[in-house]
């Protein structure tokens, strides 16, 4: 009996040894503030060699090479580009130079090593600002889902998408009054099985639809009502239905699977309404107009992060908030080189990225799942 108190004993001083060190930690490092090089714009310039990243890459040289290629297409376009990532050295020449330069040496270095090295003498790097102007970017994933769906409306399709209407204008009517007042009828473009699957569309941006003749529709993003965007997985976590740490997509439609009869209520909270046009290609294009590429294209807010860039994204492992004591923050789970070629109606500030994944219910599930944090950086050639 001793013996046993003796090791619940010494199993309690552990614990309490382990929350010692981590309040410790916590007030002791001092976190890092990220002065913004001009004001309204969400990046900080790294001065210190030893303050950048590993840049290790954890995914393909092809589809990164794809992506690549994409932005400097997009960049040679382009004829005009917002003045004030001009004015600090993101030019579209100088994006044009730096993806090409980037390019060869990353084809060139044999391993990681190399590729630090390359990178450090021949770029400037410049890391996102973040929340709080710690540097913490909060990182989710988004993809294309597949659905069946149908150009006619019937008893199983009945869920329609909508294109922009003639009387088009921002702000346009809410949700709300759209579907309340039937505000667009005669402007479907085609019908789903399932209110959640057309309104699921609306937040990714994109679809593959299969019509029952065996032929393949592709819709894309056309526009948005202006209105805010509210999260209905955000208001879940308020309203206390689903753990903050829980929110993945998987939990999202469980939850609306379980109760059906809340769906109107939550989406309706959700003011902005988007409309779509039927697109040729099947690959989806990102707000920049150029093709969105598995874990190489992301989306951010395009106000204060300069569109088509090269950027470096760090995950971080997602934290338990049970064992959270015996976990280190910032313990990294991937890192990998992205294109900036993306914008979505939730990812706004410095403090959001949005990782894109794919293609189909693979791609969603795995995009579903992201939801922790990390950092972000971008590179610009010297």
């Amino acid at each position: 009996m001793k013996s046993k108190s003796n090791i619940l004993n010494l199993l309690l001083a552990v614990v309490f040894l382990f929350m010692i060190l981590e309040t410790g930690c916590s007030t002791s490092v001092k976190k890092p503030f990220l002065s913004p090089i001009e004001p309204g714009i969400g990046l900080s310039e790294i001065s210190d060699p030893s303050q950048f990243p590993d840049f290790s890459d954890d995914y393909g040289k092809e589809i990164l090479l794809f992506s690549i290629n994409n932005s400097i297409t997009y960049f040679k376009r382009i004829k005009s580009y917002p003045p004030v990532f001009n004015s600090i050295g993101f030019s579209p020449e100088k994006q044009i130079e730096t993806l090409k330069f980037f390019r060869e040496g990353y084809l060139r270095c044999k391993n990681s090593k190399e590729l630090n090295e390359f990178i450090a003498k021949n770029f400037r790097i410049f890391q996102t600002i973040g929340k709080k102007y710690e540097g913490e970017v909060h990182f989710t994933g988004y993809g294309t889902p597949i659905y069946d769906g149908s150009l006619t409306q019937t008893e199983t399709f009945r869920y329609p998408l909508y294109k922009k209407p003639a009387d088009f204008r921002r702000p346009y009517f809410t949700r709300r009054e759209i579907e309340e007042r039937n505000l667009l009828k005669g402007n479907e473009i085609a019908y789903l099985k399932s209110k959640l699957d057309a309104y699921l569309i609306h937040v990714q941006g994109s679809a593959q639809l299969n019509l029952p003749s065996g032929q393949k529709l592709y819709v894309g993003y056309a526009a948005n009502s202006g209105h805010e965007y509210t999260s209905i997985g955000r208001l879940l976590v308020m309203d206390g239905k689903i753990p903050e740490e829980d929110l993945t997509l998987s939990t999202l439609l469980s939850y609306f699977e379980q109760r059906p009869d809340e769906l109107d209520y939550y989406l309706k909270q959700n003011a902005r309404y988007i409309f779509f046009k039927r697109v040729i290609y099947a690959m989806p294009h990102g707000s920049i107009g150029v093709p969105v590429t598995s874990m190489r294209s992301i989306a951010t807010d395009k106000k204060v992060l300069p569109p088509g860039g090269l950027a470096f994204a760090v995950i971080e492992t997602k934290r338990s908030r049970i064992i959270s004591w015996f976990q280190k923050k910032g313990q990294v789970e991937k890192s990998f080189f992205v294109l900036d070629q993306d914008t979505g109606s939730a990812i706004k500030t410095p403090a959001r990225a949005d990782v894109y994944f794919g293609i189909g219910d693979e791609a969603m599930h795995k995009a579903g799942s992201l939801n922790t944090y990390g950092k972000l950086y971008y590179l610009l050639k010297r």
